[in-house]
Parts: C-alpha cells; structure tokens; sequence
C-alpha cells in the first residue's frame, strides 16, 4: 500500500516544536528567522518592562493577526498529496486579535477577507454582527488596515492612555501620527515567539475553540444527512470564530500568556505552561469530536492547531502593489465567492420553528 522508499517527513508538530525552540516563526517576512540569543533578549525584557511597568494592566493590550484556513479537514492525508481528486480546501481569512492583559477586555475581531461583498452577506445586516469586515485580494493584513485599527482603537479609547503591543511585520507602519491615546510600542525582531502574548498561547487557544465548534457542526451535518456540511461559507466561519473568541477563550487564560511572557516586573502568579493554558477540557472535546468523525487518517490535535503555512497574513508590497493600493484598485468585486445569500424569514416561519423547538424540548 505504501511506497517502499518513501521520503522521510517531519510532522508538523515537531517542526512548530523546533521553531519555538529556535525562535523561529511562520511569519518569515516578519523577520523571525534565526535563532534567539537569549542574554540578547534579556535585555531587551528589561527596557520592555521599564516601558510597560507604567502602564496599569488594564491598559497594557497585545495585537495581533493569525490566519484562518476555516475549512481545514482533519484527514492527514488531504494535506500531504490528492487522493481520488480531493486535497485540503485551504480557503483562508485573516483574523485580528486585541486585548488588554488582564483579560478584562477582548475586543471584537476583525477579519480580512478575499472578497469585498460576500454573496452570503446578502439580506444580513453587519451592524448587528460582533466583528469588523474588511476584504483584499489576498486577504492579507495591509498598512492601510493597521492604521485605520490603531486609529479607531484610539477614539474608542478617550479618556485612556493605554500601551500597544504589537510585532515588527512589515504591514505595521512604525509611526501613526497624531495618536491621543494609544502608545505603540514595537516589541523587538527574533523574540516574538517568547514575549508576545498572542504566540505564548492565545492564537493557540482561538483556534483550537474554533475547530472544536467547526468540527461539531460538521458532525452534525453528516448526522442531518447533508452532502457537503464542510463546505461552510465565510459568514459561517466568521460567526464561529466570533463565539470562540467571545465565549470560549477566557480571561484567565489570556492573563496567564501575559504572565508567561514575563514582560512586566512584578509578578502576582507563577506562569503556566502551554499545555495548561490550551484548556484541558477543551483539548478533550476536540479530541473526542474528531474521533467521532471517524477520519482514516487523521492529524492529532498539535498538528491541527499548527497547520503549515496557515499564519501568513502579510507580505512585503512591491511598488506596483503600492501604487495599486493608493489607487483604491486591491478590492477585486468582479470575482464572486462560492457562497449562496441567506433567505430572509418571514415572521410566521420563525414563530413556527420556535414552536417546533419547542415541542422538541419537551
């Protein structure tokens, strides 16, 4: 069944484990390769701590973008060659995370998408929605877009003076000006993976909620009889990943990460490790629903979370790309995504599937 000289493959576990080792990240435009020097990056802790010990916890916020392949199977197989004409569908969105070190705000998400007007927004009104949508052709953060967040996160933030973490990718403009509230502060190249919050677990812990609940539904899909229940469109993956980061991930968590990273002098706990931070419970249930798929071949749950090639969301701009930006021409509308819009309810066919739920519960 198998070749007999077949090439030997790292798992994709153990190439994360060796990036983090090496501080070594996905983001390779980010300037991450290389290895850390540690007596390096001792020093630079101390002038991040002197920085951030001025700032109340409350008001010490982490940004960062990760992203999304928001169909991803967990059959192994589909990610390393085709079989009988299927490989991994490898549709992706950009997610933007924030929030503050305590873990007492998570701010909503926003999330870039390929396509300006998804067809599955028709008849949906996004105001009501707990995320921002924005769109590009690559679905990439943009300089454009990190300004407008850093700039919106200062409105919202009157009457504050709060502290930005962020890391050093090349859609991060050093300077903003006429900044009122926030503080950017860049944290240093080849130490993101030990000190920003986001890599320490969070991103981790997002994920691995939101393919808990992706998976669920896909199990339940199957169990509704339904031909393609994988074939989720982006509003789907955007309410999923929304109550993933609402609902699941938690504010101790989030403070833990922060504790981890040992970027403020004073510590009030000892930090935890990852494994401790992804949520035991969390892990089992994902576990358990990827068992209950019944995949010939499926990845565990490390390699799942630590998809190969899933966390680029930027790149460097050539001039041409520049100039297109400028233009206002990176929106493609022509291209149409492969969703289909939502049937508005009537009041009546609501008031009727109430009832019948009601029925069911009894």
């Amino acid at each position: 069944m198998y070749p007999q000289n077949q090439e030997f493959h790292f798992s994709q576990g153990w190439f994360k484990r060796f990036k983090l080792r090496h501080g070594i990240k996905n983001f390779h435009h980010f300037g991450e390769s290389g290895s850390i020097d540690m007596t390096n990056m001792e020093n630079n802790l101390k002038s991040i701590r002197e920085k951030v010990d001025q700032f109340e916890m409350k008001d010490v916020f982490n940004m960062d973008e990760t992203g999304l392949f928001f169909r991803l199977q967990v059959d192994h197989s589909l990610a390393t060659k085709q079989l009988e004409g299927k490989k991994q569908d490898k549709e992706r969105l950009t997610i933007v995370i924030c929030y503050n070190e305590d873990g007492s705000e998570k701010l909503p998400l926003w999330i870039i998408g390929k396509y300006a007007k998804p067809t599955c927004f028709k008849n949906v009104n996004l105001q009501s929605m707990n995320f921002e949508y924005h769109a590009n052709k690559q679905a990439w953060m943009k300089r454009v877009l990190f300004e407008e967040y850093v700039r919106r996160l200062d409105r919202k933030m009157i009457g504050r003076k709060i502290i930005l973490l962020v890391d050093n990718c090349p859609a991060h403009p050093k300077s903003i000006e006429g900044l009122q509230n926030v503080e950017l502060f860049f944290l240093p190249p080849n130490t993101i993976s030990k000190i920003q919050p986001c890599d320490a677990g969070i991103i981790q812990a997002f994920k691995m909620h939101y393919r808990r609940r992706f998976y669920r539904n896909l199990l339940e899909g199957y169990e509704a009889g339904e031909s393609n229940p994988e074939k989720i469109n982006v509003l789907d993956a955007m309410n999923l990943a929304v109550s993933a980061w609402t609902i699941d991930v938690q504010a101790n968590a989030i403070a833990n990460c922060f504790r981890r990273c040992k970027i403020q002098s004073v510590e009030n706990m000892a930090s935890e490790n990852l494994d401790e931070l992804l949520d035991d419970r969390g892990i089992q249930e994902l576990q358990n629903v990827i068992k209950e798929l019944r995949y010939h071949n499926g990845m565990n749950v490390e390699d799942l979370l630590n998809y190969l090639g899933e966390n680029e969301v930027s790149e460097i701009l050539t001039d041409e790309q520049i100039i297109e930006n400028i233009m206002g021409n990176d929106q493609d509308d022509e291209v149409e995504d492969d969703s289909f819009a939502i049937e508005p309810v009537s009041r009546k066919e609501a008031f009727k599937a109430v009832m019948t739920l009601n029925k069911f519960l009894l």
